[in-house]
């Protein structure tokens, strides 16, 4: 099944307007994404879409840099407490899988710009925040029935420290498979972004195609847009992109179009490409 996030059309800062023009040319399966101001939430309730829950999402009213292994106890409980909200609205709007990024050893201004390099935290000890912050979101979910999945970080130049991520968690294998082997199958997935694979490949050089292999078991969503192969640019699919070849091995879970700056037409080509990827 092919989904759109919200986060595909040109400015989609208010997630009902973004839904409406869905709603307009017929789009039914809608991934809520993470680039939306704050809304009231009883206007989703007007839509008839099939939902999927991704990450910064229901936006709070006071903005913040969701982080699961921030060091900040409060920032640490601030993105806890939002993804908490996030599997509660999968409950009221059915979605039946909420996905959260993997966190970081500093808390950035921004994200897809270079972070800071100060008051970063040892790796050790931020990877072992995040698995508790997990563990509790896991306990949660489970109670409301709600699968959940991690999407590993996408590591760019920008973000290197002499050639080497230590800014970013989960985006190797290595990490990946410490995560995996903390929780078990049915507890936790993994939503993979072919195009940050993409790019986090080329960086850390490793085999890209390898490292779907090894995680091929544990996918429970996919996200594809298109790059360079160096940077996140999501970008529309094309025929031939590394991307849209590798659809077909994931063809029984959601498959999330999160190309972005397009327009409906534009992403109806891409629904098309990427739908007779997978027959």
């Amino acid at each position: 099944m092919i989904y759109v996030s919200t986060n595909c059309l040109k400015n989609p800062k208010n997630v009902i307007k973004v839904l409406k023009e869905y709603e307009k040319v017929g789009i039914e399966y809608v991934e809520l994404g993470s680039v939306h101001n704050y809304f009231n939430i009883k206007e989703l309730m007007r839509f008839d879409f099939k939902f999927l829950i991704h990450n910064y999402f229901p936006p709070p009213k006071n903005p913040f840099i969701f982080n699961l292994a921030s060091q900040k106890t409060m920032l640490r409980k601030k993105s806890i407490r939002l993804a908490k909200n996030a599997i509660d609205l999968c409950c009221e709007i059915n979605s039946p899988l909420y996905t959260f990024h993997a966190g970081f050893t500093v808390d950035p201004k921004d994200l897809g710009k270079k972070f800071l390099r100060k008051n970063t935290v040892n790796r050790k000890k931020a990877l072992e925040i995040f698995l508790n912050s997990s563990e509790e979101i896991i306990e949660y979910s489970k109670k409301r029935g709600i699968k959940i999945a991690v999407e590993p970080n996408v590591v760019q130049k920008f973000n290197l420290i002499n050639g080497k991520n230590e800014l970013l968690l989960f985006a190797d294998y290595p990490e990946i498979r410490l995560l995996l082997q903390n929780f078990k199958k049915n507890d936790l997935g993994l939503l993979i972004d072919l195009g940050h694979l993409a790019v986090t490949s080329f960086w850390l050089k490793f085999d890209k195609n390898e490292f779907l292999k090894k995680v091929k078991n544990r996918v429970y969503a996919i996200h594809v847009s298109n790059n360079n192969g160096k940077q996140d640019q999501h970008k529309s699919l094309t025929p031939s992109c590394w991307e849209i070849s590798h659809l077909k091995m994931f063809k029984r879970h959601p498959i999330i179009l999160e190309t972005m700056n397009l327009t409906t037409k534009k992403i109806e080509y891409n629904i098309d490409l990427a739908e007779r990827a997978i027959k």
